[in-house]
């Protein structure tokens, strides 16, 4: 065993990369929950031990009260990240009566000279947990940070100033090819509107240039430095407008702007990389999907798209290209997770960088094909091959970042997020009407997933505490009756689990929570006590409480076969029912009213059914032309007698019914504003009367700008 710190080892054929977070399997890297790696890291530190359940848990928990149940659970989850089977153990043994033993064979690699090692040691060596950005209700990656690796160098940065401090979010940062200007995008006095603001270096004074009752957003210079392109929208339209910035910038303002290209309305937009004179990349989106765009420009007299095509199947929620060697970095959304990859546009090249179940939030090109800047829980420089070091962290979060060409000047918005929930009671479900609406959790939290049980009396929802001083994320199942004034807690979360969605028994008494590996726990209301009753099993969805609350039926399928299963509460067994070969067309076919009643958000394409169900049934009648953006930033509810939805028009949020009996479409009353897309799982709850509501909002949105300043090497 090395003396000194483990940071990689070969754990049977694995490699794994404790201070990356990965481990190598089938010549793949892929991230993996940091607790999980604390726990190998445990096992390796004490191989061929058998260690108990008490000493697991006083390393892994040892500020935080946990059941025996946590242990079994982390086993599980590193068992199923190593493709361990707990019958027939290569990795991990249960040693009955005392606890887990690892029986792998460990290699480790060669160690570096001692007088390295030495100078190495002088270093800090500290531990970074990312606090899932608890402020954003989203957990993310917890990191055992030590050493950079030689590869990557760290450049040294240092705060320079807050660039601006005004009410709302600031975001899509982008400095000017000369380096001179910043253009961003800000909230307008009303908080109604974003607008186009500059940041001019030489005068040190910011200039509103662009503020004209639409949304403007995401502004991306030419080449030359000469043009700028953004983002124009409100409720009904959107496209891409161009002006001349060739004069001094406090004429920015009068400068006319021409229609560039169109765009789709309601989704979120993500900055535009107009990589040479006639080449510009653009996120749009087809069929409820994002695709990647290249647009070929033609430059007489104003920039105009003379074509346009689209780029490798590149499905990116967020990217940046650097404009030197045509390099891009992208996040896609994939059904295990956010895959972050790097594509060479030349050659078609692309591979994956790593994969996490987290979101990605600011993404910027440091060194070309080296190495580059991420964002969200802190700030942090990252290599190609998966090293990484924290620069900075943040009071809050980080959703964007920019880089100067000419100096290397950071900017990045930094700053809070409230999500908080609300309840409201509807007297009639035949008319739009005045509502009471009261907030029902705390500020000082991140909460989401409230759901409410038939009755409508209590509400269970997920609670996130912001950011500790151990960096250490804590997710928490609360309780609030509606005949007390505060809410309960009711367990505590391993912060491996991320959960999707919470359903209550028929007779209030229990709660099913699904995470988003597809395992379910059981949540007793009274005892307080949690579970797992099903894991291990793959894409598990269609999970529905039988009605004396005794039996849970769930549905399991692989490509080709769809199976049925009950769980029995009172035996604790679970029980293949069917299966049957999977149909594509029959699940292709639009469900009745009375199959929609029986969907619930554990079914994977709960939103799209609902979305295609609503479109058939109302057509001209929608609210909006495609229901598609609002569902992706809140998911409806149905109940007894409707569903209940969510509209976005600009910022503004209306809540909508369609009544199955009636079948009309009502306007409930409007429930607040949403300013900045946040990635955030939103959603509405019911009663199954439908006259008891809760549903979570993002509130208090203020980021401001800050320069970070690059210090010349010695």
């Amino acid at each position: 065993m090395p003396q000194q710190p483990i940071e990689k080892v070969k754990v049977n054929e694995v490699e794994v990369d404790f201070v990356g977070l990965k481990l190598l399997i089938n010549n793949e890297w892929l991230a993996v929950e940091a607790r999980q790696l604390k726990l190998l890291h445990l096992f390796v530190k004490n191989h061929g031990k058998a260690l108990s359940r008490n000493q697991i848990m006083n390393a892994l928990w040892s500020d935080t009260i946990v059941s025996d149940n946590s242990v079994s659970q982390a086993v599980t989850q590193l068992r199923k990240s190593l493709h361990d089977d707990k019958d027939t153990p290569r990795f991990i043994k249960t040693v009955p009566r005392v606890g887990y033993q690892l029986i792998a064979e460990l290699t480790f690699p060669e160690q570096v000279a001692k007088t390295v090692q030495s100078s190495r040691n002088k270093r800090l060596t500290y531990l970074v947990i990312g606090g899932g950005s608890a402020l954003l209700g989203i957990g993310l990656t917890m990191g055992i940070i030590e050493l950079a690796k030689p590869s990557l160098q760290i450049p040294h940065y240092s705060y320079e100033s807050r660039l601006t401090s005004t009410p709302g979010p600031e975001s899509y940062l982008r400095y000017s090819p000369q380096g001179r200007y910043l253009a961003f995008s800000q909230s307008d006095s009303r908080r109604s509107q974003m607008d186009l603001a500059v940041y001019d270096a030489q005068s040190q004074s910011v200039h509103v240039f662009k503020s004209t009752g639409y949304s403007e957003e995401a502004a991306e210079w030419s080449p030359d430095g000469n043009w700028l392109i953004y983002y124009r929208h409100d409720p009904i339209s959107c496209e891409i407008r161009v002006m001349s910035v060739s004069n001094p910038v406090e004429t920015w303002r009068l400068s006319p702007d021409f229609h560039l290209a169109y765009c789709e309305v309601g989704f979120s937009r993500q900055k535009m990389h107009w990589y040479n004179d006639n080449t510009l990349y653009v996120q749009q989106w087809q069929n409820n999907q994002p695709i990647l765009t290249q647009f070929t420009l033609s430059l007489e007299g104003y920039p105009s798209v003379i074509k346009q095509e689209q780029v490798d199947n590149i499905a990116p929620i967020l990217m940046d290209l650097d404009k030197t060697s045509q390099q891009l970095l992208f996040v896609e959304k994939k059904p295990q997770g956010y895959v972050l990859q790097h594509l060479n546009l030349q050659t078609s090249i692309r591979r994956a960088i790593e994969q996490r179940e987290q979101e990605y939030w600011g993404l910027k090109w440091n060194e070309s094909e080296q190495s580059f800047w991420l964002g969200n829980e802190n700030l942090r420089l990252v290599s190609l091959n998966g090293e990484s070091e924290v620069v900075h962290l943040p009071i809050g979060f980080i959703p964007d970042i920019d880089l100067n060409p000419i100096n290397q000047q950071l900017a990045h918005a930094e700053g809070l997020i409230n999500v908080n929930l609300y309840t409201l009671q509807v007297k009639s479900l035949a008319m739009q009407q005045s509502v009471d609406i009261q907030q029902l959790s705390s500020s000082a939290r991140t909460d989401i997933l409230p759901t409410l049980s038939s009755n409508g009396r209590q509400t269970a929802f997920v609670s996130y505490q912001r950011r500790s001083m151990d960096g250490l994320k804590h997710v928490e199942i609360w309780l609030k009756n509606k005949d007390k004034k505060a809410a309960n807690l009711l367990v505590n979360l391993q912060e491996s689990i991320l959960p999707r969605f919470l359903l209550w028994s028929a007779n209030s008494e229990n709660l099913l929570l699904g995470d988003s590996q597809h395992n379910l726990y059981l949540i007793n209301i009274y005892s307080r006590h949690m579970v797992p009753i099903i894991s291990d099993y793959k894409n598990v969805e269609k999970v529905n409480w039988s009605s004396d609350g005794k039996q849970i039926n769930f549905t399991t399928r692989s490509a080709k076969l769809v199976q049925n299963w009950r769980y029995d509460m009172q035996l604790s067994t679970t029980e293949l029912i069917s299966e049957a070969v999977v149909d594509i067309e029959t699940e292709q076919q639009l469900l009745s009213v009375d199959e929609i009643r029986k969907i619930n958000p554990s079914y994977k394409h709960y939103r799209e059914i609902i979305n295609v169900f609503l479109t058939h049934q109302l057509a001209e009648l929608l609210p909006v032309e495609n229901l598609a953006p609002s569902f992706m930033l809140y998911r409806p509810y149905i109940f007894d007698l409707g569903i209940y939805y969510v509209v976005k028009q600009g910022n503004v949020l209306t809540l909508y019914l369609y009544h199955f009996e009636s079948q009309e479409n009502i306007k409930i009353a409007n429930i607040g504003n949403h300013e900045q897309d946040t990635h955030l799982m939103l959603n509405i709850s019911a009663s199954s009367d439908g006259k008891q509501l809760a549903f979570s909002k993002v509130e208090g949105f203020e980021t401001d700008i800050l320069l970070q300043k690059k210090e010349q090497n010695l």
